[in-house]
């Protein structure tokens, strides 16, 4: 895949290469895992920092489990354009970018054709690099169908270049139905609309001149400028400030907590990870809360966050087999050594829930929410203040 500047993402194919063999290594459920593909990335992909970021990312999302929920639902490419939203957003990397690495998951999963292992540009005869739109080597966009003598077809080119249907040396490739051609349509826009996006995080922005086709029109694609006139007029406001750094696991952490928590003193500090958490911050001293410390901590996918919620009670020396915190199905009371489910719509969210004291006889309530991965452990010294502060999620941001 290429950027509208010009910048190749994984031109040679490295990165691809790289999730197919970890695939035939150590299987599918290796793309899951934050742990493995970051050593795969360290040792395999270290010219290429930025696809180590989005692969990185993308295995803490759990791309694989993300996908395979969604495409008996939305199809398989109305999957990984969804799921590529999804990671753009919990990561802060741009959506374009997110939605190569996406694609690479999907193939290496077997879930999309295995293709080639090198983005290029189409060329089209008489207009250089570039004119015929983006594609994938192994993974050409469906062919149109030939024009018919005297005339284009499908809305190629009228004058010097091929019709998209031929290649360059003019021999007809063979008509596809009309459900292939409509596909390559599709599946064209989709490329160039791409190309043409905002600058892809994280790799650097840079400005170039736009390039032109000789004679005639790129399909839908607007009109070219004729050969040997002037470039179009520069932005007049253009945007100089650089791609936005992906955001550090600490700070999309900080991120999630409430102000309040955080206060004007600066209250959370970075305490490093445990209990399988990708970062943990603990937030002391909090002034007018019931609860006077809260520790945070960020999960890469459910299954870490339901752990971790496992080792810290055992850890804590919590009761193997505990009595359920709900009273009718609320949580009226604060009950000691209790551990349960909990559903919110406001906000929308669930997770798992337990109460204990701790030594000095403190009230401490554990929770999870599967929303955002995150685990917090409120401690207070009132059980029903620190109770009625948990019950409508004021320790974390929606």
């Amino acid at each position: 895949m290429t950027e509208g500047n010009g910048h190749v993402i994984d031109p040679a194919g490295e990165a691809r290469r790289a999730l197919q063999a970890v695939v035939a290594e150590r299987g599918t459920a290796a793309l899951s895992n934050a742990v493995i593909m970051d050593g795969v990335c360290r040792d395999r992909l270290g010219g290429l920092p930025g696809e180590a970021i989005l692969i990185g990312s993308a295995a803490r999302s759990d791309v694989p489990a993300l996908l395979r929920d969604r495409i008996g639902r939305e199809g398989t490419y109305g999957a990984i354009q969804s799921v590529a939203a999804t990671l753009a957003q919990a990561h802060a990397l741009d959506p374009a970018a997110c939605l190569w690495v996406v694609r690479e998951f999907a193939r290496a999963l077997g879930l999309v054709a295995s293709g080639g292992t090198q983005p290029t540009a189409r060329e089209g005869a008489g207009s250089g690099p570039g004119a015929g739109g983006l594609t994938d080597q192994g993974d050409a966009m469906p062919p149109g169908g030939a024009a018919p003598p005297g005339g284009p077809a499908g809305g190629g080119p009228a004058g010097g270049g091929p019709a998209p249907g031929r290649r360059p040396g003019g021999s007809r490739v063979p008509s596809r139905n009309v459900l292939g051609i409509a596909a390559a349509i599709a599946l064209v826009a989709v490329y160039l609309g791409v190309a043409a996006a905002a600058h892809l995080s994280p790799f650097p922005a840079k400005t170039v001149a736009s390039t032109t086709s000789q004679g005639g029109s790129q399909g839908n694609v607007g009109s070219p400028s004729p050969v040997g006139s002037p470039d179009p007029a520069p932005d007049p406001d253009p945007d100089p400030d650089p791609d936005a750094t992906p955001l550090s696991a600490y700070d999309t952490l900080l991120n999630m907590i409430p102000s309040s928590v955080q206060g004007d003193n600066n209250n959370c500090s970075n305490d490093g990870a445990s209990y399988g958490a990708r970062v943990v911050a603990e937030c002391t001293n909090l002034q007018g809360l019931a609860a006077t410390t809260i520790i945070y901590y960020l999960y890469s996918g459910t299954s870490a966050l339901s752990n971790g919620f496992s080792s810290f009670l055992t850890s804590s020396n919590f009761p193997a087999s505990a009595q359920s915190c709900t009273t009718n199905k609320k949580f009226s009371d604060f009950i000691t050594n209790c551990r349960d489910t909990y559903t919110s719509t406001s906000p929308d969210t669930s997770g798992s829930v337990a109460e204990y004291v701790n030594k000095d006889n403190d009230p401490i309530i554990v929770s999870t929410d599967n929303a955002q991965l995150v685990m917090a452990v409120l401690i207070g010294t009132n059980d029903d203040d620190l109770l009625a502060y948990w019950q409508p999620l004021q320790w974390l941001d929606s």
